[in-house]
Parts: structure tokens; C-alpha cells; sequence
């Protein structure tokens, strides 16, 4: 067998990704070097589903590494703080091994300043001069930006439509059926996002039985005094888009962890 020579060895798309960001891979630790590594990983990790859905967690995913280089920079404390915190509490947590039900909150409705802006919004900020990379990322980020968590109860279903009707609004909503297994009039806490003609529960929903419904009302109707609107519909807006932690706290499966505020985001800023 003849010996290889000795050349220089083609750097993994990573290490080029690195050196573009004016990153020395020398200077990084080990720990370090594995995160970038696993987020090429995870960057290209097949996809299931439509073209729709395949698109949309593609995307999510670069949203997930531009958000991740962000946090590293420690370009705002306040996701800093949100980030470090929410992975702690929950991200190790089996309720939360979709890789998005909370990672979507923190990029998508978390605002990480004054001027009320979002991950999402500075993602889009990047391809301001490159139009080509933004008609890509167009109708995804256009998607996220009008989705949050809702609360959905089942009316009506098939293999491959579910009829949702969101409490405290009243919207219908018609979605691909995703969900393996469910009852009758089961109540949904998800994202759901649309995506072309489709629309989609974004990561797993968290869900109790129908008779729960007049409970879920009455809790969150006890705290819509967080947030502020003329109707019940627009603080139940609110409530929802900004509730994230509070939710997670609902829903984990470690019954250690307390129950986190409506408004705790407002404590990443301090």
C-alpha cells in the first residue's frame, strides 16, 4: 500500500465559516471548536416533510446559528441573559427536545432592547445589501414574525388536516396534520406558522384533554392584567407573544423548577 503524502488537508466547512467571521480556530477551546463543529451538524441534518415544512426548518436552523454567534459576541446582555437562563431551566428537559418550542421564542418574539427589536429582525438586517440571500430567507422571515404560541383546541380533523379554533379569539385555523396521536377536542399549545398556502405546528405541542378548557381559560385570564390592550383579545395577544418562560414553567417535566411570571422577560434586561 502506498503511503499518502503528506499535504495540506481541505478544512471542514466549519473551520472555513471560522475564518470568514475573522475567527481564529487556534484561539478557541476545545469546547468551543466542538459547538461550531456540531452546528454544521445540525445545520445540515436531513429534514422530513413537504418542501414548505423542509424550507422552514432549514431557515430556523440559520436563524438558530446567526442567533447562536449573537449570544457568543454577547451582543446584547439582555438575550445573553434570557439564553443562558432558559437553557439551564429547560433545554435539557425531554418536554423540549424539538429544538424549537423555546429556541423560536427566544429568537423570534424575545425583544432585546428598547427599540423593541428581536433576533429575527436583526437576521433579516444582514441581507439588506444582498438581495439574493433575502428573497431566500423572505417568506420565512416574513412567516415567523406573524406567528407566537397559541393556544388551539382540536374541532376537526383528518390524516392530513387538523381544524384548530384558538381560545379567547375564536380563529379557525386549518393546519398539516402533524401530531402522531391525540383525543377529541384536545387543547394545543403551539406555533403554528404559515408557510405559502400551508400552515404548520412548528416543534411539538404541549396539549391537555378538553375538559381542561375552562381551567386554561380561567389561568390565563388571571393574568392578562400583565399586559396591556383595549379587548381581551389584544392583551390575550400579548400575553401569549411575550409569555414564553412562563409557559415553558407551565409545561416542563421537572416539577423542581417554579412557575416563572407572565412578564418575566422584563428580568433580562436588569
Amino acid at each position: 500500500m502506498k503511503k499518502r503524502k503528506p499535504g495540506k488537508k481541505p478544512a471542514a466547512n466549519w473551520l472555513e465559516a471560522l475564518k470568514k467571521m475573522n475567527l481564529d480556530p487556534n484561539k478557541l477551546e476545545f469546547k468551543e471548536l466542538k459547538a461550531f463543529r456540531d452546528l454544521e451538524l445540525y445545520l445540515n441534518k436531513p429534514v422530513k416533510g413537504t418542501k414548505e415544512f423542509k424550507y422552514l426548518i432549514y431557515c430556523f436552523r440559520y436563524l438558530t446559528s446567526f442567533a447562536l454567534m449573537t449570544i457568543y459576541e454577547n451582543r446584547f446582555s439582555s438575550l445573553s441573559n434570557c439564553w443562558y437562563e432558559l437553557e439551564r431551566l429547560f433545554l435539557h428537559d425531554e418536554t423540549f427536545d424539538d429544538e424549537v418550542f423555546v429556541q423560536s421564542w427566544i429568537f423570534c418574539d424575545f425583544p432585546v432592547n428598547a427599540n423593541k427589536k428581536t433576533v429575527l429582525d436583526y437576521f433579516e438586517e444582514i441581507f439588506v445589501d444582498n438581495e439574493d440571500n433575502l428573497n431566500i430567507f423572505k417568506n420565512f422571515i416574513e412567516s415567523m414574525k406573524k406567528s407566537r404560541l397559541g393556544l388551539y383546541q382540536e374541532i376537526l380533523s383528518s390524516k392530513k388536516i387538523i381544524k384548530f379554533r384558538e381560545l379567547f379569539t375564536g380563529k379557525i385555523v386549518k393546519a398539516e396534520n402533524t401530531i402522531p396521536k391525540y383525543e377529541k377536542g384536545e387543547i394545543f399549545l403551539t406555533r403554528l406558522v404559515e408557510i405559502g398556502e400551508k400552515t404548520y405546528l412548528f416543534g411539538d405541542p404541549k396539549c391537555w384533554p378538553k375538559e381542561y378548557k375552562a381551567q386554561l381559560e380561567f389561568m390565563v385570564e388571571t393574568k392578562l392584567f400583565y399586559f396591556q390592550g383595549s379587548t381581551i383579545e389584544e392583551k390575550y395577544e400579548q400575553f401569549m407573544k411575550h409569555a414564553g418562560p412562563y409557559w415553558m414553567s407551565c409545561v416542563v417535566s421537572d416539577q423542581n423548577i417554579p412557575i416563572l411570571q407572565p412578564d418575566h422577560y422584563l428580568t433580562y434586561f436588569k
